[in-house]
């Protein structure tokens, strides 16, 4: 009896579609980080974009610290999707995850201080306490994953992690588009006050800016095929 082995099919270049997705995710990455970062690195509080806690000594520094870790996982972390790069230079991959993984850790501790000492009130306060646990808990799945080298597993933790990270995105995204939907209520709602509007936006955004980066991920690694 003869038997005939079928040749495995050979591995398909990414769509097109995958790689602007990857090229738009890492621009926009690379926009925020480039915008709102660089303000931190000289610790100067009068340069913070939100409120400050003046009678917290270590607000202001824990959220420099913040947005500075947070903003190299934004701008190294589309990297870790690269195929082309982990096919030809894999030892490149694992020191982009070695950079990625610490500078969550950071970033999510000292984003739980920032979040716990928020200006902007109690929903904003836990919805970004339940981000930074997300995005703590699904990168430290992620590093355990490939230590024990499942790394389909790891994969996708790590894809739920950057979802986490590009909050950071969405965050300014909705906050300019509640902001421009609600121009029109200055008047009658606000009363002419445009603190208290984008106040409102801000608390909005802070929900906004990843409960729907995870469903999203979500939907979309359901999709995927399992590893065989």
């Amino acid at each position: 009896m003869t038997s005939v082995v079928t040749p495995a099919p050979p591995i398909s270049p990414p769509r097109r579609s995958h790689r602007v997705r990857f090229a738009l995710i890492a621009l926009f990455s690379a926009g925020i980080v480039l915008s709102f970062v660089p303000r931190y690195l000289g610790f100067d509080a009068s340069e913070a974009r939100v409120g400050i806690r003046t009678d917290v000594p270590f607000h202001y520094p824990a959220l420099a610290v913040h947005a500075i870790t947070a903003g190299l996982a934004l701008l190294i972390g589309p990297l870790q999707f690269s195929a082309r790069l982990r096919r030809r230079a894999p030892r490149v991959h694992r020191v982009i995850g070695r950079v990625y993984v610490p500078a969550v850790l950071v970033a999510g501790l000292a984003g739980m201080v920032v979040a716990v000492l928020t200006t902007s009130g109690p929903i904003a306060a836990t919805s970004f306490v339940l981000l930074d646990v997300y995005w703590l808990g699904t990168t430290i799945a992620g590093y355990r994953a490939a230590r024990a080298r499942r790394f389909r597993s790891h994969e996708r933790w790590m894809r739920r992690s950057f979802a986490g990270a590009f909050s950071a995105v969405m965050l300014r995204l909705w906050l300019g588009v509640l902001i421009a939907l609600q121009l029109p209520l200055l008047g009658p709602l606000y009363h002419g006050s445009f603190g208290h509007l984008y106040s409102t936006a801000y608390v909005a955004s802070s929900v906004l800016a990843w409960i729907p980066n995870v469903l999203v991920m979500e939907l979309y690694l359901r999709r995927q095929r399992p590893a065989r």
